[in-house]
């Protein structure tokens, strides 16, 4: 007999056939403590659920729409563009005529009121002055006299101008700083309206926000009571692929006769 044939044999690495030559196989199984065992059915009957279950979407609001503020306040805004402002169409008109070249109706009052001071003080003065100069003189033709005269005339005629002049001249003046402050206001006054437009969108934008949150929340839930078999399956199959105790056994069968 060949010597390493003997020393196989000796070693249990050959064994002596019976008969003929043929073909060997082997199958080899996982076998599970008895205590893991039941966790097999219940894997096997959740997969089944798992595979026959057909596709079921989610049927609750995925976003939030827009709500009855926002609205309101867009719908403001669309208003007010097109047709303008209702109180500022009531203040136009008094706007305008503070930009405009409105004169003050009591200036010219004013004025006069102004001038007849500055005769009324020449009639108590100078006037008195001057003709008591002329009758002192002897001669209501003396030209010295009569050149005073013109001159007291023209002083006066000179400072009743000064008074109109400086008068309308500071009333032109506050008149033209009235349509610039008249100008400043009326594009504040104007921009009101959408301040407080805006303001409700923010306010409606905070709703939507929150609206928002609570829509994700609960699709959220959904996707996790969607996920939760997923989990177990998970959870049963990894306590299986990892128990101890757990062992594989081979069996063998040769052919031959």
């Amino acid at each position: 007999m060949n010597p390493f044939h003997e020393k196989a044999r000796a070693q249990g690495r050959l064994r002596p056939a019976k008969g003929g030559g043929g073909s060997s196989t082997s199958n080899s199984s996982i076998q599970y403590p008895d205590e893991i065992k039941p966790l097999l059915s219940n894997v096997a009957q959740l997969s089944t659920d798992i595979y026959n279950k057909g596709w079921q979407g989610y049927d609750g609001q995925r976003y939030s729409e827009l709500n009855d503020t926002q609205q309101q306040a867009l719908q403001g805004m669309q208003e007010r563009a097109g047709g303008g402002s209702e109180l500022w169409k009531q203040a136009q008109s008094g706007l305008q005529q503070m930009m405009g070249d409105q004169q003050n109706p009591y200036l010219d009052q004013q004025v006069a009121n102004a001038q007849k001071s500055v005769v009324d003080s020449y009639n108590l003065t100078a006037k008195p002055q001057m003709e008591s100069a002329m009758v002192g003189s002897g001669s209501f033709g003396n030209s010295g006299l009569q050149q005073m005269q013109q001159q007291s005339q023209s002083q006066l005629q000179q400072n009743l101008g000064n008074v109109a002049s400086e008068m309308y001249g500071n009333a032109y003046n506050t008149n033209q700083a009235n349509k610039l402050s008249a100008l400043g206001m009326a594009q504040g006054f104007a921009n009101q309206d959408y301040t407080d437009l805006n303001q409700m969108l923010n306010a409606g934008n905070a709703y939507q926000d929150q609206a928002q949150n609570n829509a994700d929340f609960n699709y959220e839930q959904w996707q996790q009571q969607q996920d939760d078999p997923y989990k177990k399956l998970q959870a049963m199959t990894g306590v299986m692929s990892g128990t101890a105790g757990s062992s594989t056994t081979t069996k063998q069968s040769g052919g031959g006769k």
